[in-house]
């Protein structure tokens, strides 16, 4: 029996996913990685997601575990039989977003029909895989598009604003929490600094009353479409994921220098950041969002930057 829509109508917003087969695959990579043994490994090589694509240009999300397993796969230590092929499919993902990342106005690793909701989790996640692919063939053309995506994060944009609160002269700092909602009492504070913004959303259909107010004839370019308002869940939430993802992001920009200049240091310290991120990824399974028009304002976790 598989959760419906319906049970998100109270608050917590549809998480309804009828295809568990990459949850699987994901639990029996994360058990093989624990145990190595053979029954995980077998689960793994025949399941449908060994040859699908796990890495689409526009980012992987929450209900497509595939792209992490595979990560996972390829870069913690493991006698994997088919790992060769499976580091190949995280290379060639990212391959595909670079393409794309380069051909891009913004210097942004996502495509053009990429602004929906959460499009900066879309561009954080596409990072991730970027700096996979540093981590496992050392190219600096990776770790330069991590750098040049959170230009966009931080600033570069049509907006001019930095999405991650603190981080910039004019950044986001009203995300939709109840834990740090400012704008309505207070008692309470804004996010802390490093809380990253859902970003610009193009998607019609899932806008909230707050978005929709500012454009009653939906006529804002994609990343446009934002407003850092407290009640615009569909533009400005926070989450754990997100900013698990932003963790990761950081680590290449800071350097030493980007992936042309940075060395073995860098891509150590990208390994490490993977396993940090990757827990927080993961722990978003137990933190679902609370939020979206019936249930006010929401709840999230935050990983404070710094």
């Amino acid at each position: 029996m598989y959760a419906p829509a319906a049970d998100g109508a109270d608050g917590g917003g549809p998480y309804d996913d009828d295809d568990v087969s990459d949850e699987f695959y994901w639990a029996a990579a994360e058990l093989f990685l624990t145990t190595g043994e053979a029954e995980f490994e077998d689960y793994l090589l025949s399941s449908p997601v060994a040859g699908a694509d796990s890495f689409p240009v526009g980012g992987f999300s929450w209900d497509s575990l595939g792209a992490i397993a595979k990560m996972d796969l390829a870069t913690v230590p493991n006698d994997f039989e088919a790992r060769d092929a499976v580091t190949a499919q995280v290379i060639a993902g990212a391959e595909g977003i670079l393409a794309e990342q380069q051909a891009q106005e913004f210097g942004l690793a996502l495509p053009d029909d990429g602004f929906v909701w959460g499009s900066n989790a879309s561009v954080l996640n596409n990072q991730v895989v970027l700096a996979t692919a540093f981590d496992l063939t050392g190219e600096g053309d990776f770790a330069d598009a991590v750098v040049e995506s959170m230009d966009y994060l931080l600033g570069r944009n049509a907006l001019n604003v930095s999405y991650v609160t603190g981080y910039g002269d004019v950044t986001s700092e009203n995300q939709h929490s109840r834990w740090f909602a400012a704008p309505l009492s207070d008692a309470l504070p804004h996010p802390p600094a490093g809380s990253v913004a859902g970003g610009p959303n193009a998607d019609v259909g899932t806008w909230d009353p707050t978005i929709s107010g500012l454009y009653p004839d939906d006529d804002c370019a994609p990343q446009f479409c934002y407003v850092d308002h407290i009640q615009s869940w569909a533009t400005n939430e926070i989450t754990v994921n997100w900013n698990s993802a932003l963790s990761l992001g950081g680590v290449v920009a800071r350097g030493p220098g980007t992936g042309r200049s940075g060395g073995r240091g860098l891509r150590g310290r990208v390994h490490r950041a993977r396993i940090v991120a990757r827990g927080l990824h993961h722990a978003d399974l137990d933190h679902q969002h609370v939020h979206r028009p019936h249930g006010g304002l929401g709840t999230h976790l935050v990983l404070p930057g710094g």
